[in-house]
């Protein structure tokens, strides 16, 4: 039996490719609403326009990880692209015809569905799968089963299970943030196989959103593509202060453009009067603006939106540990480098998750650890911090801007408090944003403010005694 952890897009469609390749697969999730999938408002990034190619798509890709990103890994996302594309219009998925533009993009190649192409992703995957009987199971993961560098099943709340290969797609762990845009991504995923004795990479790299309203919802990075404007409460245009590109720069610019604002005591607002036929476009957004009497101007805020950083794998999913693969954003591919593309994420998760079954029976060969820093950490078995402490503290301390000191403090704190999965997660991205000491993609040190070529390198860490 194939064991897939996780129900958002990469989970089910793993389990797709499994079953239509006939083999027993199970799926096992802590919730069937499929975690963060269900909030990706944008779309999936395609490189399918007249002027466009999987050439442009990587460079576009390469620019925005800031030296980071591992080029084969980019090279075969952009290509297989198109192929997803279309396989899932075989499969019966109905894009709409206009391709969406979105910061950081050079060409117009966001393939959506209104502006929820996540709901509407999970809903299409989540039927099929129930159309083939995929099994699917509510259970929390609690550990994974392995010895000898090999993994044999896993434990969760109901019981032990046995299993020939173990596919981990639980999302990431932008939830143990206390400005977040899903609620239940916290990490278990990364730290079972942390754990177990799998190597992690790039933890310190977190993606913040520069464009979530005050009660958490999502306003899509589409709607800057498409004329919105970003002021602030005296009524400036600032984006452009911060980056030649304006509204169109990628995410972590514009989120300390964000940040910054407010720091400097303005309120921050997304003006979509330039936004044409907003309610025929971006129903989901309209609809939103409408059920609390908003007008074409909403105060937005900065929220912890993905984590780069997970479980190290090869394209395939493969870990370096045998039967244990990773897809979607709970792997770390190399893809995302120190800061993702938009609309990259959903294109990861489908491309390692619909390709899976080729992989399933290949020899199993990992990720290579070469050119990177590998890093041995001892784990304490010790009582982890609750939910709420973490929440608090990776967002004063790990959050948009960091600093030295500060990141030196909380991590004396998780040091002997990270007994649980996101009490775990923080440790080791604390301990990697500490060791960074530049600015480089999603991760800024204000004590070290420029990129530095000698940090040009990714972290990995691994679990002591596990090498």
């Amino acid at each position: 039996m194939i064991v897939v952890i996780g129900s958002g897009v990469a989970g089910l469609s793993a389990a797709l490719s499994l079953a239509r390749a006939r083999y027993d697969v199970k799926v096992i999730t802590k919730s069937v609403t499929g975690g963060s999938t269900p909030i990706a408002k944008g779309g999936i990034a395609v490189p399918v326009g007249r002027d466009d190619s999987p050439e442009i798509h990587a460079h576009d890709t390469l620019k925005a990880g800031a030296g980071l990103c591992d080029e084969g890994a980019v090279r075969y996302f952009t290509h297989q692209a198109v192929k997803v594309y279309y396989q899932l219009q075989e499969m019966g998925f109905k894009f709409d015809p206009e391709l969406w533009l979105e910061g950081g993009h050079s060409r117009r190649r966001i393939a959506h569905r209104t502006d929820e192409t996540g709901a509407q992703l999970h809903r299409f995957l989540y039927h099929r799968a129930v159309e083939m009987d995929v099994k699917i199971v509510e259970a929390q993961l609690i550990s994974l089963k392995a010895s000898n560098g090999r993994v044999k099943g896993v434990i969760t709340d109901k019981g032990e299970m046995e299993a020939e290969k173990v596919v981990l797609a639980t999302g990431g762990y932008n939830s143990t943030f206390k400005f977040a845009t899903s609620k239940g991504n916290l990490g278990e995923g990364i730290a079972s196989a942390f754990l177990a004795g799998a190597a992690v990479a790039d933890m310190e790299f977190v993606q913040f959103h520069p464009t979530v309203t005050e009660d958490g919802f999502l306003m899509t990075e589409t709607l800057r593509g498409e004329g919105a404007k970003l002021i602030n409460d005296k009524g400036e245009r600032f984006a452009f202060a911060y980056d030649q590109r304006g509204e169109l720069a990628p995410r972590d610019v514009l989120a300390r453009a964000v940040y910054t604002e407010y720091l400097k005591g303005n309120e921050v607002f997304l003006d979509l009067s330039d936004v044409r036929e907003l309610d025929k476009r971006f129903p989901v957004v309209s609809d939103y603006l409408r059920k609390r009497g908003l007008g074409s101007r909403v105060k937005i805020v900065t929220a912890a939106h993905f984590t780069i950083g997970g479980v190290l794998t090869n394209v395939k999913g493969q870990t370096t540990l045998e039967n244990l693969f990773a897809i979607g954003e709970a792997a770390d591919t190399g893809l995302h480098g120190a800061n993702r593309l938009a609309s990259n994420s959903l294109l990861e998760g489908l491309v390692m998750g619909l390709n899976i079954s080729d992989f399933i029976e290949d020899d199993w060969t990992g990720p290579k650890l070469n050119g990177n820093d590998l890093i041995e950490l001892e784990v304490r078995q010790a009582e982890g911090l609750d939910l709420d402490s973490v929440k608090e503290g990776n967002w004063r301390h790990l959050g948009v801007i960091r600093e030295g000191k500060s990141l030196e403090e909380w991590l004396n704190v998780l040091k002997d408090r990270h007994g649980n999965a996101w009490s775990l997660v923080s440790y080791l991205a604390t301990y990697s944003a500490l060791m960074r000491r530049e600015s480089r993609g999603s991760h800024y040190r204000s004590d070290y403010p420029q990129q530095d070529d000698s940090f040009r390198k990714r972290f990995v860490l691994v679990r002591k005694g596990s090498v």
